[in-house]
């Protein structure tokens, strides 16, 4: 059944940024799963303003498509070595079932309490990176009627818009790191530190992992 499904996906770039386009692309070369369209804007002076139009921009082409859910993808998303296509295919439809509204297939930062739902997905209250996520159409609205600060960041944002989230672990998507960044408010990203950022992260989500499988899956 899964060969027959094929995934929407939105890839957030700017015009300028040839070699993350690039980057991006070849990613998916090889993944016949997705269906791609690229979201392309001109820089703003405020990144993170930029990535949440671009976002809105591929929440209007989902309604208008009447997509049940969609994939924003930053063009700076590797695929990790852990990515499993039917996996990524059952747990975007177990979760619409679920009534999640964002599955987070990779993190930089696990901020608040995180739940064990299964071996390989976790509630979280509230998390860092939007680089490979789903987001599923009950969330559209909201995100659309968002009077967006410039203050706002769009990971933040996501996070306490809704309670309905989790996140895939082990993680599907990391990210490339370029040199610079574009949506970072919070701190100023430096070589090695978006690295630093997932292996921090993917440490704290391999605990919660290993007690879901002692105590809970072990019994």
């Amino acid at each position: 059944m899964n060969e027959n499904i094929v995934i929407p996906v939105y890839i957030i770039n700017l015009e300028e940024r040839t070699d993350r386009l690039q980057h991006v692309l070849n990613e998916f070369k090889d993944k016949n799963e997705f269906i791609i369209e690229i979201v392309q804007s001109r820089k703003n002076k405020k990144g993170n303003v930029d990535l949440w139009n671009n976002i809105r921009k591929c929440i209007k082409l989902a309604i208008e498509r009447d997509e049940d859910f969609i994939i924003i993808c930053e063009d700076d998303h590797v695929f990790t070595n852990y990515y499993n296509k039917d996996i990524l295919i059952n747990e975007i439809y177990e979760s619409y079932k679920q009534g999640i509204e964002i599955l987070l297939c990779g993190i930089s930062g696990v901020i608040g309490s995180v739940v064990p739902i299964s071996n390989r997905k976790f509630w979280i209250s509230h998390f860092w990176g939007l680089q490979f996520t789903v987001i599923y159409s009950s969330l559209f609205l909201k995100i659309l009627n968002y009077d967006f600060k410039e203050t706002d960041t769009a990971d933040d944002l996501l996070s306490v818009m809704t309670s309905n989230k989790a996140v895939l672990f082990p993680f599907f998507s990391i990210q490339k790191y370029f040199g610079y960044s574009d949506v970072s408010l919070r701190n100023d990203i430096e070589k090695n530190n978006v690295d630093n950022l997932f292996n921090t992260a993917a440490n704290k989500m391999k605990v919660y992992k290993e007690i879901y499988e002692k105590y809970i899956d072990g019994k």
